[in-house]
């Protein structure tokens, strides 16, 4: 079959050995590749209630079949693992050239379990692969890694690797590759816990496309659906993913200071416009991922800080949600997130229950060394950020997350952690956008803001014709059907199958059948979008069921209680909160759902051909009735 390249690198850190095998051809009928292929590896080759930190723990790399080729932003790899953040499933997705250029050496997945004796990096050069000793780079930061492996192994190596926050085991921490970051989760703490440092490869092949005619056609279709879409292809292509920030704020779902208002009185200060026109100070570039035709990343200089990219999320987290408004202190938390290794988002909601916490007295300077952690102090959030990063003092507390922080603070300090499954919660704010209510409540991995990112349909008004999305969507309804929503997810999920960039679907862009049309053209092998969106559903069923397996249920497809007590302050959901238990039920029963254990019924296993999934699941139900 090809664009897969039927090769799957197995390495057992604890003894060194390393194994080359065939893909699992019933994985990637079932899951298509990706994120699916990661998450059966989960479930068929590790102990499900392993600690995330163990041993155990199974670590993967797994591309899709699209990655390498020159279809759209075809360059993602997901990271899948159990979250040492969440203790659900983890499946964070990146971008940059590291997932193709794995593709380029032959191989389509490497899976890691066992943990190095002293620190390691895998060095992956076409069909040679060896574990190779990184003690060296330990206590490095992300760009000093990826620049030593690259004077040892070739300036055209791509290096996947950690910081300093991986290493110390901060459950915030990530993966980092050429600026590009495996998020959120703890990916890059359980890189950390196996003492692997880094993973460079180098590969000078090519992916095979069966039917290069049909692929052009199909390429042809997607660009166009792209670049229709105007405001991809207007402020986002110009601006990056902070041209967001404003609408965010117009349409009252942008959060500030943790969630207690909605709109920032102070927005005209954080527009991306005032970086990319002050060029006194800052300098601001287009980087672009492999194959990529919108370029939304904007590498930004501070004076003699480079910075790194600048996104929406890590504009909003360290801006607004903080209360702060200075671009400095907000460009110098970006580049901590950037050389230490954390997740931008999660640190950033961290450091605003920080200071809701401080303001409220929950704590005191004894638990900030002594920096006045008021919402809007951008020098105070930059330095705790910092410590977080490093471990350092009063950071080692809050190093973990807020959702951690708050068990050992105690008090009611949980009740200001915006959370949910103990993943932060991104930058909407879902009383504006009851689908994201919905999609924060229910994803997976914790909350998460591409599971799907449906605020885009009913806040921003977007139909999605080629999903039966076709009438607008009341963004201040949680009793509308949500049958709209389960369809939307399995979209962006598609995406991560596949490897290719979730922004083309984010504005309705590209349409499901489009993206079928690509992966018969590359594969060989049709397939419709039902059938597409079909993989998907079974992937998520598939997490589901390792999520009731460690212990996640009803109770846990929740939103903190400030969005169903505390009203929106401003905008249009001014007033507004959200009805989480009857946006439940719609979801659920959409997607046919048991509503009392919120996984898929027997029915639906069978449908969807996965009764051996379910006969696990379904005993254990039965074993606890």
């Amino acid at each position: 079959m090809k664009g897969y390249k039927n090769c799957i690198i197995k390495v057992d850190l604890s003894n060194g050995n390393i194994k080359k095998e065939h893909l699992n051809a019933d994985y990637i009928k079932r899951y298509l590749g990706g994120e699916g292929y990661g998450i059966a590896l989960l479930w068929n080759h590790m102990p499900l209630d392993a600690h995330p930190l163990s041993p155990e723990n199974l670590l993967s790399f797994n591309t899709g079949p699209m990655t390498g080729t020159p279809a759209p932003s075809a360059s993602r790899t997901s990271v899948c693992f159990m979250s040492p953040l969440t203790n659900t499933i983890g499946a964070s997705n990146m971008g940059s050239h590291f997932g193709a250029e794995l593709k380029f050496a032959g191989y389509d997945t490497v899976a890691f379990t066992g943990k190095a004796e002293k620190p390691v990096y895998l060095l992956i050069d076409n069909e040679n692969v060896e574990i190779k000793d990184a003690s060296s780079l330990w206590g490095m930061d992300t760009r000093e890694t990826t620049e030593k492996i690259k004077e040892a192994e070739g300036q055209d190596i791509k290096v996947c690797c950690i910081g300093q926050s991986g290493e110390k085991l901060s459950k915030l921490a990530c993966i980092f590759s050429d600026d590009c970051f495996a998020g959120r989760g703890g990916a890059g703490a359980v890189m950390g816990s196996k003492n692997l440092k880094a993973v460079a490869v180098r590969g000078t092949g090519k992916v095979e496309i069966a039917d290069t005619d049909a692929f052009k056609r199909a390429f042809r279709n997607s660009i166009r659906e792209l670049r229709e879409e105007a405001y991809t292809w207007g402020p986002v292509h110009g601006y990056g993913t902070p041209a967001w920030v404003g609408g965010a704020d117009d349409f009252g779902i942008l959060p500030t200071r943790n969630f207690i208002d909605n709109k920032f009185e102070e927005i005209e200060k954080v527009l991306p416009y005032n970086l990319w026109n002050n060029t006194d100070k800052y300098k601001v570039a287009r980087r672009t991922c492999y194959a990529c035709q919108l370029g939304c990343h904007k590498y930004v200089v501070m004076g003699d800080v480079e910075v790194g990219e600048m996104e929406y999320e890590s504009l909003a987290a360290f801006g607004p949600r903080c209360g702060v408004s200075d671009y400095e202190s907000i460009c110098m938390a970006g580049y901590y997130t950037t050389i230490y290794g954390i997740d931008s988002i999660s640190g950033g909601s961290t450091i605003s229950a920080i200071m809701e916490w401080y303001e409220k007295g929950i704590i005191t300077k004894e638990q900030t060394d002594g920096l006045e952690m008021n919402f809007g102090n951008g020098p105070a959030m930059a330095e705790m950020l910092r410590k977080m990063c490093l471990r350092e003092g009063c950071g080692d507390l809050y190093a973990d997350g807020s959702f951690a922080a708050a068990k050992k603070i105690g008090g009611k300090a949980m009740d200001y952690v915006m959370a949910v499954k103990g993943m932060e919660i991104s930058a909407t704010d879902p009383r504006g956008s009851s689908s994201m209510t919905v999609a924060f409540g229910t994803s997976e991995r914790g909350a998460c803001h591409m599971r799907p990112y449906a605020a885009t349909i009913d806040a921003f008004g977007y139909l999605y014709p080629d999903l039966d999305i076709n009438e607008p969507k009341d963004p201040f309804s949680d009793t509308e059907d949500k049958t709209w929503l389960k369809a939307l997810k399995e979209c962006f999920v598609v995406t991560n199958l596949a490897g290719i960039c979730d922004f083309n679907v984010i504005n309705a862009e590209m349409k499901p059948s489009t993206m079928a049309e690509l992966y018969t053209a590359i594969t060989g092998v049709e397939i419709d979008k039902y059938e597409l969106l079909r993989t998907a559903e079974r992937t998520i069923a598939l997490e589901r069921a390792i999520n009731y397996i460690r212990g996640f249920r009803r109770k846990d497809d929740r939103l903190p209680k400030r969005f169903m007590t505390e009203p929106a302050t401003g905008g249009p959901p001014q007033g507004r909160v959200a009805d989480m238990e009857a946006a439940l039920d719609k979801y659920y029963e959409a997607c046919s759902y048991d509503k009392e254990t919120a996984i898929p019924t027997l029915e639906k296993y069978q449908e969807l051909g996965m009764m051996h999934i379910a006969e696990k699941v379904y005993n254990l139900i039965k074993q606890e009735a």
